[in-house]
């Protein structure tokens, strides 16, 4: 015997509500973890720029070796969160 209609509307509530509640919570934790990496990258390129402010002659060459990204990219990244 198929469900009542009734039964099915109820049933799409549900599947309604318990999918949107789960959305809503993946979204928050979406939200808070960009937040987290971009507070940690803001948090490392200000200690590369630190460190490469007044360093040795070649410090910014070992540092785009240690990294493994490019000049530009380093200079790029110290310049945006000083």
């Amino acid at each position: 015997m198929p469900p009542r209609s009734d039964d099915i509307a109820k049933a799409r509530e549900d599947l309604e509500r318990t999918l949107a509640e789960a959305k809503a919570k993946r979204d928050k934790i979406f939200a808070e973890t960009d937040k987290l990496r971009e507070d940690a990258d803001a948090e490392m390129w200000k200690t590369v720029a630190d460190e490469l402010a007044g360093a040795y002659h070649g410090a910014r060459t070992d540092a785009v070796k240690i990294l493994g990204v490019t000049r530009d990219y380093v200079l790029k990244q110290t310049k945006k969160y000083r």
